[in-house]
């Protein structure tokens, strides 16, 4: 269990970094700012809603082993997380911030 928790860490350091360096250059950096909180916040708020409801499903049905119920609400939840900040990731350089709307940005930077 505990190298599970481990490889969930490693993915979500990954994925946090890869978001916020993959920000979109040549277009108003304020935009990409406040885009990403939203892209956060829905994210967290996504992943707090998935894993609770899994941990209160979880723990009424084995009453007696609260800790698997704590363990899959945080897996859950978490890769509930990872997956919508990917998928905003996605959404805000392809669609919001397409090559097409992006400024010529000097590749010598």
């Amino acid at each position: 269990m505990h190298f599970m928790l481990l490889i969930f860490v490693a993915l979500l350091c990954v994925v946090v970094w890869g978001f916020f360096h993959s920000n979109p250059e040549g277009v108003p950096q304020g935009r990409v700012l406040a885009l990403n909180v939203v892209i956060v916040v829905v994210a967290t708020l996504a992943g707090a809603a998935i894993g609770y409801l899994l941990y209160r499903d979880a723990s009424v049905v084995k009453a007696g082993e609260k800790g698997l119920a704590t363990y899959l609400g945080i897996m859950a939840g978490g890769t509930t997380a990872l997956v919508v900040m990917i998928a905003g990731g996605l959404v805000r350089n392809l669609v919001v911030f397409p090559l097409s709307k992006r400024a010529a940005v000097d590749p010598r930077r």
